[in-house]
Formats: structure tokens, sequence, C-alpha cells
């Protein structure tokens, strides 16, 4: 089964993690532009090419998976334009697990961290102000180039290989972590045996990523852009991990990213938290095991859509704009057609790798949000939904007659 965790390109008609055929299709998104796709303005290169979004539901492992697979090396070009940094929400979130970690663990100024998909190094910042000092981050992309000198880089996709040189720096890991990558990459078995030979036998590997319970609760289809290979509940973890003789020993359920599993495992023996009963029990309960759940949350979506296009049909002559472009809101403004008739354009924090670019497969301008204050705009739609309360907090003072829009986990108006 192993040989299969390396993901071929396309369609495939298996369970990404115990292989089985009997995949139910629940969801099918159409075709849809890759969520970093983002054009200059002025640039020759406009053509934007466009792959499916079909989610499959593996009953065994309790998954969602895209069953369309797009190359790693596709998906996370050089020029990939995410920064956790420039984001006070996701700082904060790092802050606080990097001290989690720390104490739980009992790292010292001796321990060993590693952080793969570590983009600007923010998490590895944080356990160097904690007093960490031998760090090394692992990215393919070029925006490990704004991680801090005193952070040891790698620049490539983890496999056997790049552990490999990551442990010509200070040898075996303690503590590894992965936030909001391991649902990505199309090489699992490259990923984990990467993994596995750069952790120590009584080391930590700790996943973080969005969760399956989350998703369902919140109707976060948004969540399924093809970047996201996998949306795991515990249990599809569990079966994942046991194939490579990592043992699960601590779980945690978050609220980053609108809801995230964290996932602790190790290759030796360490005492069991009784968390990992809990959640699983718990989403036995919420019925994340039957086809029934995702069947109602494709006729949320549809409500949701329409609740979407009356609004905005009915203000088509006012001036409406949108707030903030992550990956998921390429998801939101190909889904409801009304959204992308209907804005102006989306405004972008001013240090964003995103300015000045389209948003995929469409004209849409994304421009710096300070030009919200001159433009005045009647509605502002918050494609970060899940960032609402803070982004509200910040404009609604400044945009006094501005109505709000908050598209998910249900259309409301403030």
């Amino acid at each position: 089964m192993i040989s299969k965790h390396n993901i071929k390109d396309g369609f495939i008609n298996y369970c990404q993690i115990c292989g089985s055929k009997k995949i139910k299709n629940v969801l099918d998104l159409g075709h849809q532009p890759l969520a970093d796709d983002l054009k200059n303005f002025g640039s020759n290169k406009l053509g934007t090419n466009f792959y499916p979004i079909s989610i499959g539901f593996c009953k065994k492992c309790i998954l969602l998976q895209n069953n369309y697979i797009v190359d790693d090396r596709i998906l996370y070009t050089k020029n990939y334009h995410y920064r956790p940094g420039i984001t006070k929400d996701v700082v904060n979130n790092f802050k606080e697990m990097s001290l989690k970690l720390l104490k739980l663990y009992k790292l010292n100024s001796n321990s060993v961290v590693a952080d793969i998909g570590c983009n600007d190094g923010s998490l590895l910042k944080e356990f160097k102000s904690l007093g960490i000092l031998k760090t090394v981050g692992i990215d393919p992309t070029n925006t490990i180039k704004y991680a801090p000198r005193y952070i040891k880089t790698i620049q490539d996709f983890m496999n056997l290989k790049c552990s490999k040189k990551a442990l010509n720096f200070y040898g075996k890991m303690d503590l590894i972590t992965t936030t909001n990558v391991f649902a990505h990459t199309n090489k699992l078995k490259d990923f984990i045996l990467g993994v596995k030979k750069l952790i120590k036998k009584d080391g930590v590997f700790v996943i973080e990523n969005h969760y399956l319970g989350a998703i369902i609760k919140k109707k976060q289809f948004d969540s399924f852009y093809h970047e996201h290979l996998r949306t795991y509940s515990l249990k599809s973890l569990i079966n994942l991990l046991k194939y490579y003789g990592f043992k699960i020993i601590d779980a945690y359920t978050t609220d980053r990213y609108g809801g995230n599993i964290q996932a602790h495992f190790t290759l030796g023996n360490r005492k069991k938290s009784n968390k990992i009963k809990k959640i699983l029990i718990h989403e036995k309960k919420e019925k994340l095991d039957k086809e029934i759940t995702y069947k109602k949350l494709n006729n949320e979506i549809g409500d949701i859509d329409l609740k979407i296009s009356k609004f905005l049909d009915k203000n088509k002559n006012k001036k409406i704009v949108a707030k903030a472009f992550p990956a998921r809101a390429s998801i939101l403004i190909h889904r409801f057609s009304g959204i992308k008739n209907h804005i102006a354009f989306v405004g972008e924090q001013p240090t964003s790798l995103k300015l000045n670019k389209f948003v995929p497969g469409t004209n849409i301008q994304i421009l710096s949000s300070k030009r919200f204050k001159k433009y005045k705009p009647d509605i502002m739609i918050i494609l970060a939904w899940h960032l609402f309360d803070t982004i509200y907090k910040k404009w609604k003072p400044k945009l006094k007659k501005t109505k709000f829009v908050q598209i998910l986990p249900n259309f409301k108006i403030y």
C-alpha cells in the first residue's frame, strides 16, 4: 500500500490512504484555476489552466480527497505568493503553538526543531524567541528567502534526499512540525520517509491541517482547492502514519484557518493522551463516516449561493468590493458567480505578495486595501471569512457607511 502513497497526476479512483476503490463522489466544483496562479498586470502570459475539483469520500478512512491530482511542481512554483508572517492572527497562533509544544515536550536550548513548509520562517522565529537555537526550515518556494538568517534552510520538497541534507546541520530532530502542508503533497511516501529519516526515535512529529469535522460544521467547501489533496479526520491520519511505524500520542482541534486538527506522532514510546479517544468518538457522533453528511453539505452550498446572488443582484448598482485573497477565496469567487460578476476589485494588505495581480482566471484586480478609504464602498465582501471578526473590527470604524458581508458558515450582513 505504501507504494500508492506517491500519487500519480490526473484522475484517481482509489483512496489516497488505504487504496480502497470504494470511493463515493460527494462534491463537484467543476473546473477551477489554481488558487495561486496570479498573473501580473500587463503580463503577456494571461492564459490560465483550469483543472477539475472532484471530491471523493472514503468511509474506511473517514477522508475527503480531491480525485484529480495536480503535481506538486505545478502547484508550488518558486514564485509562491502566500506569507504567514504578514497576518497577525496567524503569527499569534504560531506563538501559542510554539509555547505549548515547548512546555509539552520539555524542549530547551539543546533541542533541534525543523519546520517543513516553513515559508518565511514565522513559526521557527517563535521557537527562537523561546530559546530554541537549533532550527531548520524546509520549503520548495522562494518564500523561504524571507526567513531570518539564523534559521538553517533548505529550498526543496521534503523527501529522503532533503532529509539527508538537513541531518548535516544538527543531526536528528527532537521535534518536526508541518502546518497547513501535510494535505498538500502528492508525494506522501517520499514526505513521510524523509521525516522518518530525520526524526529521533523518541522525537515528536506534529501535523497541523484543516480538519474534516470543522469543514463540515462550518460548510467550508472553499477549502477544497487543488493544493488540498486530502481533508483529514483524526482516524485518517492515524491510518496513514501507521503504515510507517508512527504512533499517535496526542491530538487537539484548533480554531486556526476556520478549524484545524493537530496530531502528534512518535516512532518510540510515549504516554498516550486521552484526548485521542474523545476526538475519535466525536467523529462517529458527528456522522463523518456517513455519505449523507456530505450530501447535506452540497445542499447547503446551493442555499448560500442563492442568498448571495439575490443580495448582489438587488445591490448591483452599488459600489461592491471584496477584502482579502487567501487561496480559498478563489473557490468562492468561481463557485458563486454573483461575486465574480459584481465586485470592483479585491483589497489585500499593503505588504502582500499578491498585490497588482489578477484573481486567477478573471480580470479582477488585487489592489492595496488602502484604496478602500478613497473608494468608499457601499458593500464589502469578506472573502477571508474565517478572519471576519478581525477584519470587521479594523475596517468598520474607517468605513462607517459600508455594509460588511460574511459568506460562511452562514450568509450574514453587518
